[in-house]
């Protein structure tokens, strides 16, 4: 499920951006008594792993960040995402200005991808400048994602580039 709005990763990357969050890579942890054992991890959060079945008596290890925010309500959720996945956050928000604030065919572009330096944020490579105020593009970016397919499409390169992967691994499975 495509669970995350706009406006929820702004505010992650707003709220994210003095932190520092490991990417959730580590080695699963040993089985335990039933409970499951806890995923080994970079990061200062912990994942456990699933429960043993029907009476065994070793659970499976947590593999540190697939499973981490599932079974949250859908807001609980995607925050718990957003705050697992932070750089994946920062990936995906380019993404989503590329998509819908830089795309040719965005009805944003004319905002995004100005001449003039200091509002610029549509690069001649691909790239994003997101430091750049332009408080305009950012206002039509949030509606055009909110509204239009740009979003979608952002979010299908997300799944598809290793660097953001993560995110949407954990999004899909927000209810």
């Amino acid at each position: 499920m495509k669970a995350f709005g706009f406006a929820a990763i702004l505010v992650s990357v707003c709220a994210m951006a003095a932190c520092k969050v490991g990417d959730g890579t580590g080695s699963g942890g040993a089985g335990g008594d039933g409970d499951g054992g806890s995923g080994a991890s970079d990061t200062t959060s912990t994942t456990s792993g699933t429960g043993g079945e029907g009476g065994e008596d070793s659970g499976t290890g947590g593999e540190g960040g697939g499973d981490e925010c599932s079974g949250l309500e859908a807001e609980a959720c995607t925050t718990c995402c957003s705050e697992a996945h932070s750089s994946e956050v920062e990936v995906f928000t380019e993404l989503t200005y590329v998509y819908c604030g830089c795309s040719a065919t965005s009805r944003c572009a004319a905002e995004c991808d100005t001449t003039d330096p200091t509002t610029d944020v549509c690069g001649d490579d691909g790239s994003v400048n997101l430091a750049v105020d332009n408080p305009n593009c950012e206002t039509c970016v949030a509606e055009e994602s909110s509204t239009g397919t740009c979003y979608d499409d952002a979010y299908t390169a997300c799944g598809e580039e290793a660097d953001c992967q993560a995110l949407t691994d954990c999004s899909d499975k927000c209810e």
